[in-house]
């Protein structure tokens, strides 16, 4: 392959410092993400064990291994002149704890493990600040640890925790046979990768790209996909739960119902899914947001990093037609997007008018269709509601704050229904599909919602505000260098930074800019809690007065008066 069809090579960085590369889209989108959500949201936290006559300092010097052939986990995040780039430092130190429980019975054990296993999921990993993980090693035999690992999902994937558990299992098999490991040669890094997947996506590439999606998701509404239990809390939550279900005999029949219609198990399971959504929310547009793995070259297939994209898929489930028939749809769909799944999720979300900060961008329900089994997961989630499958199984995690167990139970039977129906007769039509009501009528208490301020969403304008000139120095300090970055010449107090055609990386190029002039520390937060000119300017004006609060009275009267 040429330079330009696959990621190169990079020199290796030398010297205690680290060497700072451009973030990758999908590092990209994870830190915006996280930093209007709570600590623990992008955490990935997983447990093995490892059956080997090894001591503690054999799996220590195993992690010592992976962790300096694998440059993520000696990376960290920040911002650099408006940018979000990759800090890669030569050499750390692995943050191993470790435990001793092998005089605790087996049923003790366990919940010790589930005590520490929750510990690690709370714990809290600053992206600034490397390595973005933590684990801890518990002997729980003579020859049997387990390891526990929080990892921050900046640098870590699904596939990732394959690779790492696969690495760190070979060097202690290795330990104990004493012969050499033998591990995947790593042809490139991660931060090769993002050089790489930036170039590709420069010019041309994204013109094209754009363009499929805007007209993809030409007039999406943003709201509620689903009738909730309780009213949407008017700041996002992540508050999550889950239960597992089966999905016994639908493996095989599955399968043979995708091949006679050109299609693959996936779509077969997605297009039930629709189905179910469509029953339940009466919608014929059905829009779902899928995880794209990203690792399409054999190059990335070793590599630990975050490589997991986002994609948007709208099923027609218009005019009741047969299952077969919204099978069709769904496959055609699919295949579309996937022809242009290099979109980034976070560039695409920021081209659409501003949205309802209490509803996830874009969509608002999600499906994943596993090649590895169900992970352990933090009481948090990111969607309104996601299905998970995994052979027959699934796994249907849902925001605590909108709905409730029993309606959670009531959607995975009516999943279970819809499948096993489709599966039986693919010629049923969706009106006759047999779904259950989320709950008897009587027990449904949620009043009416009340409206929202108008905010827009994609494909709709958001109501605007009459113009009002700056009246403090704040705002007219805001409404310059608004108007610089966003390049426009009219911009009032109450003027809205997306409603300008702002997105997030252009509000990182603001934030630098204002933290520059004023010698303040806006955070991207108290940007996104008032995207109005004034409301930064307030918040600017806040954080001036507190520092005017610790400064000695002198000095503080000079500033204040604008003396140097």
């Amino acid at each position: 392959m040429t330079e330009e069809s696959s990621p190169g090579t990079r020199a290796a960085g030398v010297g205690p410092q680290p060497w700072l590369v451009p973030a990758s889209y999908a590092q990209e989108r994870i830190w915006f993400a996280s930093q209007l959500a709570p600590e623990a949201v992008y955490q990935v936290v997983d447990q093995f064990e490892l059956r080997y006559p090894v001591g503690a300092a054999d799996v220590a010097a195993a992690l010592s291994t992976v962790c300096q052939r694998h440059e993520t986990l000696r990376t960290s995040l920040m911002v650099r002149d408006g940018q979000i780039v990759q800090a890669v430092w030569p050499r750390i130190d692995p943050p191993l704890d470790r435990l001793d429980l092998a005089h605790l019975p087996g049923p003790a054990q366990q919940d010790r493990l589930g005590e520490l296993f929750d510990g690690l999921a709370g714990t809290p990993l600053p992206l600034d600040r490397a390595p973005l993980w933590r684990a801890t090693l518990v002997r729980l035999g003579p020859a049997a640890w387990a390891l526990l690992l929080v990892v921050h999902h900046a640098v870590f994937d699904a596939a990732s925790a394959a690779n790492l558990r696969a690495e760190v299992t070979e060097l202690c098999a290795a330990a104990a046979q004493r012969r050499p490991a033998d591990l995947p040669e790593l042809a490139i890094q991660y931060a090769d990768y993002a050089v790489w997947q930036r170039r590709q996506l420069a010019g041309d590439r994204m013109a094209e790209l754009m363009s499929f999606w805007r007209r993809e998701l030409a007039g999406l509404q943003a709201g509620p996909a689903l009738p909730a239990d309780l009213r949407r809390p008017a700041e996002r939550s992540f508050a999550g739960a889950h239960i597992i279900f089966g999905l016994p005999g639908t493996a095989q029949a599955a399968a043979a119902l995708a091949r006679r219609h050109s299609a693959t198990p996936f779509m077969v399971m997605l297009a039930a899914y629709a189905a179910l959504l469509h029953r339940l929310s009466s919608a014929a547009d059905i829009v779902v947001g899928l995880p794209v793995g990203g690792r399409d070259r054999p190059e990335l297939q070793p590599l630990i990093g975050m490589f997991v994209n986002v994609i948007v898929i709208r099923v027609d489930a218009g005019g009741d037609p047969p299952f077969t028939e919204l099978l069709a749809r769904a496959r055609r769909a699919l295949l579309a997007a996937w022809e242009h799944q290099d979109m980034p999720f976070q560039t695409l979300a920021g081209q659409f008018p501003r949205r309802d900060p209490a509803v996830p961008p874009l969509y608002q329900l999600s499906f994943n269709y596993l090649d590895i089994g169900f992970s352990r997961s933090a009481p948090v989630t990111e969607d309104d509601m996601a299905l998970e499958i995994y052979g027959e199984q699934a796994r249907l995690e849902y925001n605590t704050a909108l709905f409730t167990e029993p309606t959670a139970r009531r959607i995975a039977d009516g999943y279970r229904r819809v499948l096993s129906a489709v599966l039986e007769d693919p010629g049923v039509r969706l009106a006759e599909l047999p779904v259950p009501g989320l709950a008897p009528e009587p027990d449904r208490r949620q009043p009416p919602d009340e409206p929202r301020e108008p905010s827009g969403g994609p494909g709709t304008a958001g109501a605007r505000a009459p113009f009002i000139a700056p009246r403090t120095a704040a705002e007219e300090l805001v409404a310059q260098v608004w108007a610089e970055v966003l390049g426009t010449d009219r911009v009032g107090a109450a003027s809205d930074f997306f409603d300008l055609g702002g997105h997030s990386l252009l509000a990182l190029r603001v934030i630098a800019r204002l933290c520059a002039v004023t010698g303040t520390e806006l955070t991207i937060q108290s940007f996104f809690a008032d995207t109005t000119v004034a409301g930064v300017a307030a918040e600017l004006e806040r954080l001036l007065s507190a520092e005017l609060a610790d400064m000695p009275e002198d000095e503080a009267a000079r500033l204040a008066a604008g003396e140097e």
